[in-house]
């Protein structure tokens, strides 16, 4: 715990907030990388690779503060105290955040904190889980016309009175559902009841950029009847709309999996994952 003291002639150390990608060290930036070289002390979240560690200077101190959903962990109390005792010590801080710092990372909640406390800080943007999980999996979050808008939408209260499902039932953007894995059915349940189209695409993207990735390419009905379900323990994002049918394939099938609930007319595969359906690797479920 942080001392309770006159800090009026202290000089703090410098906490740089920063975004390191959806998991993979080698979406880290340039300057986030710059950073964490001049840290005297790293705070890591569970959302990242072990490769990670690889780049933390030597002889810095490293600590994991954060947690996985359902998990145990830091709170977010301990890792404001946390930030607090190593900055008014005088060191340099990395605090090392999933994704970007500012998009459902409790960012804002951590430089409101060290503002308020007087801490000079910084923030360094990070590849988004949303760009991370839609380049992992080939998806175009716009394309001309399909899609122009994206919609960032949080999985935990997304079913909380207040949501506009007419609206989203709607809309022609890409809806983008963080922390959606546990909820997915029960959405696909209110779009539809809202009017969404059953045959609306939607795909879960499992631990993009890590090498256990997995995608899962579904329709919104089936996606309703429960039969898209996570394939692994790792962080998902959903994504629904039809610019999930514009997929491309940029990665090898040996490091892409895709398992798609509907007949391989309706969602095109490559040479390489339609050969992997012959082999085992395709599932089929509904």
């Amino acid at each position: 715990m942080s001392e309770r003291v006159d800090r009026t002639f202290l000089n703090p150390g410098l906490v740089s907030l920063i975004g390191a990608g959806p998991g993979h060290p080698d979406l880290l930036t340039i300057r986030a990388h710059r950073a964490l070289q001049k840290a005297d002390v790293v705070l890591y979240d569970a959302l990242l690779g072990e490769g990670f560690h690889a780049l933390f200077p030597k002889g810095a101190l490293a600590i994991p503060a954060g947690k996985r959903c359902g998990g145990l962990g830091a709170t977010q109390a301990e890792i404001h105290e946390l930030l607090l005792e190593h900055a008014w010590a005088g060191r340099r801080v990395a605090r090392l955040k999933g994704g970007d710092p500012l998009i459902f990372g409790r960012g804002g909640e951590e430089a409101a904190f060290l503002e308020a406390a007087g801490i000079p800080f910084e923030l360094i943007p990070g590849v988004s889980a949303l760009q991370g999980a839609a380049s992992a999996a080939g998806i175009p979050l716009t394309h001309r016309g399909v899609s122009r808008e994206i919609r960032i939408l949080e999985g935990h209260h997304l079913l909380e009175a207040g949501t506009d499902w007419p609206e989203l039932a709607r809309s022609k953007a890409t809806l983008a559902v963080y922390m959606g894995t546990r909820s997915l059915k029960a959405v696909a349940r209110k779009l539809l009841e809202h009017g969404a189209s059953s045959d609306l695409p939607i795909a879960l993207v499992e631990c993009a950029s890590w090498p256990g990735q997995r995608t899962t390419i579904s329709t919104l009905r089936l996606a309703a009847e429960g039969h898209l379900c996570p394939l692994t323990d790792g962080p998902g994002l959903v994504l629904i709309g039809a610019a999930v049918s514009a997929r491309v394939h940029p990665l090898q099938p040996s490091s892409f999996v895709t398992l798609s609930h509907e007949p391989s007319s309706a969602f095109p595969r490559s040479e390489g994952e339609a050969g992997a359906a012959g082999g085992g690797r395709e599932r089929r479920a509904g």
